[in-house]
């Protein structure tokens, strides 16, 4: 099986650790970016990170050529990369809106940006591909896959980790394994409710919503008092913050004085350049370490910043790393 993988951001080896580790039999991972540095470095970190030894990671020359005998294309893209997400977020909040890249008048300048982008890639899989599924992962992923599929004849479906990390939360929160806990989920990526949660067939999302402790547990910062949770009587996804607590997410943006693209911009430009220079010189150890600390900074500070004024460069940096520390 083959898959192609359209825009090589940063998390691209998670994608790839994710991928590998599946029970699919994935021989061959082709990565496109518009700047081949992009792609070649992600095929370098990633290979060192996934022990992938029977599954070849290349980076193509072109998107025809990893596209080619794919059973599988997955769009991750970013059309003008961070700084233009930046931008987005700061004429967002200067208009005086929250800017956030898939709410908002900064989500629907992604979407025009994106979307003939994400056409023109369709439209290749169609003549190059037409058996081939394309997975849509990127952002605003409901506008992206819905214009693909109204507009290409191409087989598209949208995915997003959202609603299975909250899964995964409310798990952890009730200290049982993921397998014994189903969740009545509505809704879709960004936009979604938990209205019931299941413990091997038993209905536990009272215990949950009657203990303050554990609903400030699910989520990455404070983003709903429990008490609206209550009144509320669901579970949402973390991007409801944007439209419940709209205004709070301006004014903690305005007191931090930067927006989130704006900090990602920063913590990115440093990572790729200390990527880049230790594999091009064969440091591998130094390059995953330099890795590790940028995912734990990042996932540290996800949504802290709209929700309590926080910026990324303001807490020290918990252990969180997906992979094992004998990699590479």
């Amino acid at each position: 099986m083959k898959i192609c993988v359209l825009g090589c951001g940063l998390r691209t080896p998670l994608l790839l650790h994710g991928l590998l580790h599946s029970d699919l039999a994935i021989t061959q991972v082709d990565l496109y970016d518009t700047d081949p540095a992009h792609s070649q470095l992600m095929a370098q970190l990633g290979t060192v990170m996934t022990s992938a030894a029977r599954t070849r990671i290349a980076p193509a020359i072109t998107a025809e050529q990893a596209i080619a005998g794919c059973d599988f294309v997955i769009s991750s893209i970013r059309v003008g990369n961070m700084p233009t997400r930046a931008d987005d977020e700061r004429l967002a909040l200067e208009c005086g809106f929250a800017g956030q890249e898939t709410t908002g008048p900064a989500g629907f300048a992604m979407a025009l940006r994106t979307i003939p982008v994400a056409l023109a890639y369709a439209r290749a899989v169609e003549k190059i591909a037409p058996d081939a599924w394309i997975v849509n992962f990127t952002n605003p992923a409901g506008i992206i896959s819905q214009a693909i599929s109204t507009q290409t004849a191409a087989k598209v479906i949208g995915i997003c980790d959202t609603p299975a990390e909250l899964f995964f939360q409310i798990a952890m929160a009730l200290n049982e394994r993921p397998e014994r806990v189903r969740c009545d989920y509505f809704g879709l990526n960004h936009l979604g409710w938990v209205r019931s949660v299941e413990v091997d067939g038993t209905y536990v999302i009272g215990r949950l919503m009657n203990d303050d402790g554990l609903l400030r547990g699910l989520y990455p910062a404070e983003l709903f008092h429990p008490r609206f949770l209550r009144t509320l009587g669901m579970l949402p996804t973390e991007y409801l913050f944007y439209y419940y607590n709209q205004q709070l997410a301006l004014e903690n943006q305005r007191r931090a004085g930067v927006t989130r693209g704006e900090e990602l911009h920063s913590l990115n430009q440093n990572v790729w350049t200390d990527l880049t220079t230790n594999l091009r010189q064969g440091r591998v150890g130094p390059a995953l370490e330099a890795y590790r600390r940028y995912l734990n900074r990042r996932n540290a500070s996800y949504m802290r910043l709209d929700a309590v004024a926080e910026s990324a460069f303001e807490r020290p940096d918990p252990d969180w790393y997906p992979f094992e520390r004998s990699t590479g």
